[in-house]
């Protein structure tokens, strides 16, 4: 059998086309450019979130489509990381083939180019020095290049001599030094994502958990060895309490890892500012070692990690670790008696004062909340000039929100929870316990949300001089009892009407006792949605009975 050269040369032609390709600069740009815009993704779309946080956000339709191209999980997705996996490629081969190239070069001293060539130069000088001898112009050239930092080489040619000068060769190592550490970052996002440890559980049979339940009870093909040599992972630690099982997200689910040691969380530590906001978090830890048994105490602060046994432990978050409440409930319906609620922060209790079963999920306590109490600007806006979506935008999201100068100050704690229903339903409330001065006006906050990705919608409670609700509730009682509104709008209508005019009497006695109702929410105003009723709807007000004064309100709902 007989083959031609160009067959023979093309599987090897190709194979240098494809490296050429792959090791060239474009290559390189192009799989930059695609990572920058999956990491502006990755940023602006909120990562391993609930699934039903991203339908509605986006919808049924595109959650599933953002879902199926792993929009939820950037960092970790499959083709992220082959994309970084073709970026350490690309640049090695390029490093590999031009950094032979780049040393030469900085060895090299070209002293054997052509005189001709020297003279095609673009950049180039010419002139000639007279009287003195060959011998005194060389040591004169070679003189001035040293005193300027050149190097300098002679060489002896047919007609004359070259002299050969080279400065700043060590650039090159910046080419050098600058791919090499793209290669270096590439690999840190590689080990940094789950490739690691999805390439253990293909190969160790483990799974992604995406059950509940205590942690000691997960089985073993849903846990990682403590050999793992990279992972992050999330440790929550209990004041008082030790732990030593990290939690690792992933797309379908967590993973466990444990872990060489137990981390002990002896004391907890934020410090404040003079207007409230923190400026320091700390943990003391103490690390159990299970080898030698030896317990090593050390202070976690934000970006200070400890390190223990090559892991890093970073003060990351904080939540409540289980705080004991105790809800005093002022009820807003009348059918409802006045009760107290008790349990821990993360459990849930069985409520039943409204008539149907309701589960409270006692979700957190914050101590401190710092609000912008500023101004609320100009009084003299003209009303002609306002925009109704722009008024409407400077009254949503927090109940304490102001405009004009930022104002910041601690408006003391509050409590957040939520109330689910029989169907699993549920809704969140976050509640102020001190009151607040919001337009002159001191107020209690009670908030309420349907959704997480909904802003807080606050109902603002007037106080009393005592800093109390009694007198607003005598009012909502009064207010909800029909014969208190036929009484009070009688009353109105016989100080309103004209003494000279006394048909008008009835007419303000049907106006005012039809507005009361309103207000009430037992008479609908028509072609609108109900939304007295749904602003007047009875729950109830709980104010922790020990550790907060009395006028303190969380909204039971």
């Amino acid at each position: 059998m007989t083959v031609s050269a160009p067959a023979a040369r093309a599987p090897q032609q190709r194979l240098r086309d494809t490296l050429e390709l792959v090791s060239s600069m474009r290559f390189a740009i192009a799989l930059l450019t695609v990572i920058c815009i999956a990491s502006v993704i990755g940023t602006v779309v909120k990562q391993h979130e609930p699934l039903n946080n991203y339908v509605n956000q986006f919808g049924p339709f595109w959650s599933e489509v953002f879902g199926a191209v792993n929009l939820y999980s950037v960092y970790s997705a499959w083709w992220f990381l082959l994309i970084l996996a073709f970026l350490v490629i690309s640049t090695s081969l390029c490093i590999a083939r031009n950094t032979p190239r780049f040393l030469a070069d900085m060895r090299s001293f070209k002293e054997n180019v052509r005189e001709s060539a020297l003279k095609a130069f673009h950049h180039k000088a010419q002139g000639v020095l007279p009287g003195e001898t060959p011998q005194a112009s060389l040591q004169r050239l070679s003189a001035l290049l040293a005193g300027n930092g050149w190097k300098a080489r002679v060489q002896q040619r047919e007609g004359g001599t070259m002299i050969a000068a080279r400065k700043g060769a060590a650039n090159k190592l910046g080419y050098i030094a600058a791919h090499s550490a793209i290669v270096l970052i590439c690999l840190g996002g590689l080990f940094d994502g789950d490739l690691i440890v999805r390439a253990q559980m293909l190969l160790l049979g483990k799974q992604p958990y995406q059950g509940g339940g205590l942690i000691r009870d997960v089985k073993p093909e849903h846990r990682l060895s403590p050999a793992n040599p990279t992972f992050r992972g999330n440790l929550l630690v209990p004041e008082g309490a030790r732990a030593g099982t990290a939690v690792l997200n992933m797309s379908d689910g967590v993973v466990l890892q444990d872990l060489p040691f137990d981390i002990e969380l002896k004391k907890f530590i934020v410090e404040y500012y003079d207007t409230g906001m923190p400026k320091l978090f700390a943990s003391e830890i103490v690390i159990h070692d299970h080898q030698t048994g030896q317990a090593t105490p050390a202070t976690v602060k934000v970006n200070e990690p400890a390190f223990h046994r090559g892991i890093a432990i970073y003060q990351s978050s904080f939540d409540d670790g289980g705080s004991q409440l105790k809800l005093q409930a002022v009820p807003l319906r009348p059918d409802i008696k006045p009760f107290t609620v008790a349990g821990t922060v993360g459990d849930s209790t069985p409520l039943d004062k409204a008539g149907q079963p309701y589960t409270l999920e006692l979700t957190g306590l914050r101590v401190i909340n710092v609000e912008n109490l500023g101004g609320a600007g100009d009084s003299g806006t003209d009303v002609r000039k306002v925009d109704l979506a722009d008024s409407l935008q400077k009254h949503l999201g927090s109940g304490a929100k102001s405009q004009g100068d930022k104002h910041l100050q601690n408006i003391g704690p509050s409590v957040s929870y939520k109330l689910r229903d029989a169907s699993g339903q549920a809704r969140e409330f976050n509640n102020y316990q001190l009151p607040v001065e919001i337009d002159g006006q001191r107020v209690l906050l009670a908030g309420m949300r349907d959704n997480p990705n909904e802003s807080f919608r606050f109902l603002r409670i007037p106080v009393d001089e005592q800093d109390r609700i009694d007198g607003w509730l005598r009012l909502r009682e009064a207010l909800l009892d029909p014969a208190a509104r036929e009484q009070a709008a009688r009353r109105y209508a016989k100080l309103a009407s004209p003494p000279d005019n006394p048909a008008t009497m009835q007419q303000l006695q049907v106006t005012a006792q039809r507005a009361l109702g309103l207000f009430a929410g037992t008479d609908k105003p028509p072609a609108e949605a109900p939304a007295a009723a749904d602003a007047a709807s009875g729950a109830a007000a709980a104010s922790p009975a020990a550790d907060f004064p009395p006028g303190g309100l969380a909204a039971l709902a």
